[in-house]
């Protein structure tokens, strides 16, 4: 299913509004496998929400994949949001693998952690004209008769191409920072998750975080812990948590209204002084001029490319 919406304060995805259909589609291998549901959101304009208490700021062209079909509450926090949502059911081997999902581990485990909590991948950079395409086929087909099995076929084929094209330069336009990635026992994870769930924690908590807590919440040793940091992220904790301020920091500037003394605060720092000094050690320039630069008044100005309903 595909559905506009122009949100204004808050729009609640139901639970039913999968495509799903009780009987089987022969031109699909249904002796293997199970139906899956992932939900694609894509951003037309500026907008920052709450999903279901996780915020996440979206540019234009921006996209979130969602690996279930639970109920999910999008909040607003600003101007209107126009957003398309498509809530597909696929057919795939289980578990999920490498095949279907690329060489993108984080997928591979977001989509395998079930469909009990919802988790989602934030995709950033996602201007290219082949992504619209398949949603535009992907909306068109929508539209049609789904009982006919040839229909759904390409319908389903249609996620899988769009899924692939999603994962094609997954390094560059994987958003670590926005995303919500499952569970916090990472013993057992890719290298990939692992990275995830602990910037995702870092993320969360960056006005407190230390190495001590961050540790212990995942059930290691302190110095093991800063190991296995070093060896997932190339840097010491200290410094991937400073790299996670800033680049939170330059997230709200570039995406958000909140003013700069605000976003110091939110992100744990206390002496404005000190922020102004990291902040334009990382990034050669002040809050105000990147700001200036990349901000929030001129993704403002961009027009959607559709007239979603309103919700």
């Amino acid at each position: 299913m595909a559905q506009k919406y122009l949100v204004k304060s808050v729009l609640v995805l139901k639970g039913n509004d999968c495509n799903d259909k009780s009987e089987p589609n022969p031109l699909l291998d249904s002796d293997t496998g199970v139906n899956f549901h992932i939900r694609l959101i894509e951003s037309h304009s500026l907008c920052e929400l709450y999903l279901n208490h996780h915020y996440v700021a979206l540019a234009p062209f921006d996209v979130i994949l969602l690996s279930s079909a639970q109920p999910l509450t999008l909040q607003n926090l600003g101007a209107p949001a126009a957003l398309t949502v498509f809530t597909e059911r696929v057919h795939a081997p289980s578990p999920l693998n490498l095949v279907v999902v690329g060489d993108n581990p984080m997928v591979h485990d977001l989509m395998n952690a079930g469909e009990t909590e919802p988790h989602f991948i934030v995709y950033r950079h996602q201007d290219n004209q082949l992504k619209h395409r398949y949603f535009a086929l992907l909306a068109e087909l929508e539209q049609q008769d789904l009982t006919d099995v040839f229909l759904d076929y390409q319908r389903e084929m249609t996620v899988g191409l769009l899924l692939t094209e999603l994962l094609r330069d997954h390094e560059r336009t994987i958003s670590v920072a926005d995303s919500d990635f499952p569970g916090q026992d990472i013993r057992h994870a890719s290298a990939d998750t692992k990275s995830g769930i602990i910037f995702n924690y870092l993320v969360s908590h960056s006005q407190t975080a230390t190495l001590k807590g961050t540790a212990a919440y995942f059930g290691y040793d302190k110095n093991y812990f800063s190991r296995l940091c070093r060896r997932l992220f190339n840097k010491s904790f200290t410094e991937q948590l400073a790299f996670i301020r800033i680049e939170l920091a330059k997230r709200m500037l570039a995406l958000s209204s909140k003013g700069i003394e605000e976003i110091a605060d939110e992100l744990g720092y206390k002496n404005m002084s000190s922020f102004f000094a990291l902040f334009k050690r990382a990034v050669r320039m002040t809050p105000g001029d990147y700001r200036q630069t990349h901000g929030y008044h001129q993704a403002q100005t961009t027009s959607p490319r559709h007239s979603p309903d309103q919700a």
